[in-house]
């Protein structure tokens, strides 16, 4: 059975990963889906995604104590998935894991024939922010876009809010991924200083689901996950 697997990944942190996999959870209410987080050094996820209850949500550390990333036990934790019974997976990937992810791929092992041997379609999202995140997020978008080189789908995500001061910063990240003729998607667009914005956000903070924020924020999030979810 094919098994679809979506990492979401950027080297620069704070960029907004484990907000974008928070969106993608509320956007696939299936039982058969899973959500990994790999994110280390924070768990972000772990904490936002407790209302998908222990069965849907596992958390791995893939980092020794040099925070060097053990390829091994990520290649068996890869193959202990192709013998779970979820048709969909999701990994949200912290900074220190998708800054190595890259050299896994280019010198450990072929990607494409270990992904293909297990069944799996992986899909590679990946997180821009704005602002003086900008570059550092472009140039993993670029690295990542060149080592995979057509073998993969790879979306950028534009994290809306970060880029709101910087609307320059927003038409040349579309034409860059227009050029890279990759998938280009924005999200989260939630100003923290309005109020509809601040619930959202404290919301997802504690690990809200979607019934458990007021009418006026629930409202607003499925407008989100309607516009920029609802395809995915």
């Amino acid at each position: 059975m094919s098994r679809i697997i979506e990492f979401t990944l950027q080297s620069k942190g704070g960029v907004g990963k484990s907000f974008h996999t928070y969106f993608r959870a509320l956007s696939v209410p299936d039982e058969h889906s899973l959500f990994v987080d790999v994110d280390s050094s924070t768990q972000t996820s772990t904490r936002q995604l407790k209302f998908l209850g222990a069965d849907r949500l596992e958390t791995i550390s893939l980092l020794d104590n040099r925070d060097v990333l053990v390829r091994d036990t990520f290649l068996g934790y890869m193959e202990s998935l192709a013998e779970s019974s979820f048709e969909k997976i999701y990994m949200d990937f912290g900074a220190p894991e998708s800054e190595q992810i890259p050299a896994l791929i280019q010198r450990d092992i072929p990607f494409r024939e270990f992904c293909d041997e297990l069944g799996f379609d992986i899909v590679f999202n990946i997180v821009i922010g704005g602002g003086g995140a900008y570059k550092a997020s472009v140039n993993y978008l670029q690295k990542m876009t060149s080592l995979l080189n057509n073998e993969f789908k790879v979306v950028a995500w534009e994290n809306i809010t970060s880029f709101n001061q910087f609307p320059a910063l927003s038409t040349e990240l579309a034409e860059n991924c227009k050029q890279l003729n990759i998938s280009y998607k924005r999200f989260g667009d939630f100003d923290p200083s309005t109020l509809l914005g601040g619930q959202v956000l404290d919301g997802i903070r504690r690990g809200y689901s979607i019934n458990e924020y007021g009418p006026g924020a629930r409202i607003r999030m499925k407008k989100e996950l309607k516009e920029n979810f609802s395809h995915e």
